[in-house]
């Protein structure tokens, strides 16, 4: 049975949230970010929950850690960017999946996911040959600019969608796309899709936003 585990990059520091500490260890109501959010994959079907962090912040999560579930293991994978985190984590568990088991990739910031919704999400992309991503479909019109800030063109928004996490595909397929991609992707999808390998786009929830600011604290 093809196993599935969560890859949460934790390890940036979320400088325009403009805190002292990395954002994922601010706090909601009562629950540091990260804890709410890792809580969220705290389900029968996945298997682990990989919490990757760079050393600094392992420092302060680990008088936490009775707080996290047993699913659940800091890794010391943080990289430069989320793609060097998320690969050097692949890399590291490569002794203990398979090239077919599945990877989940989210945001340590996006805490506000429903378990519903990523179990919709989850029974869908296991049916997928190259994975998939959660988005939303836009809502505004949509506008291409130049550098001049002047409007280029309308873009057909019926055909855009904000991309969010989760993000599920082969491990073996995110692995190689990722160690080949020749830049930095913004995300796994960007690497996927440059060797043609296209997610299926499932759709989520608005709810479902990456803190970036203060004012995107929720107290729920």
């Amino acid at each position: 049975m093809k196993k599935i585990i969560t890859i949460i990059p934790a390890s940036g520091t979320g400088s325009r949230f403009g805190s002292e500490k990395p954002k994922q260890l601010n706090f909601i109501n009562h629950e540091i970010i990260l804890e709410k959010t890792h809580k969220i994959f705290d389900v029968e079907c996945i298997d682990k929950i990989l919490i990757a962090v760079n050393q600094s912040i392992l420092n302060d999560l680990i008088p936490l850690k009775k707080k996290f579930s047993v699913k659940s293991e800091f890794i010391l994978s943080g990289g430069e960017t989320r793609a060097q985190t998320v690969l050097n984590t692949l890399n590291m568990m490569s002794d203990d999946v398979s090239l077919d088991d599945w990877i989940i990739v989210h945001d340590a910031v996006r805490p506000y996911l429903l378990q519903t919704t990523l179990l919709k999400f989850i029974n869908e992309a296991v049916h997928t040959k190259n994975g998939a991503i959660m988005a939303h479909p836009v809502v505004e019109t949509v506008k291409e600019v130049g550098e001049d800030l002047q409007v280029k063109s309308t873009l057909d928004r019926s055909r855009i969608w904000l991309a969010q996490t989760p993000q599920m595909y082969p491990y073996g397929l995110l692995k190689k796309s990722l160690e080949n991609y020749p830049n930095t992707p913004t995300d796994e999808s960007q690497a996927m899709e440059f060797f043609g390998h296209h997610p299926k786009v499932i759709r989520g929830d608005p709810e479902n936003i990456k803190i970036t600011f203060p004012k995107d604290l929720k107290s729920k």
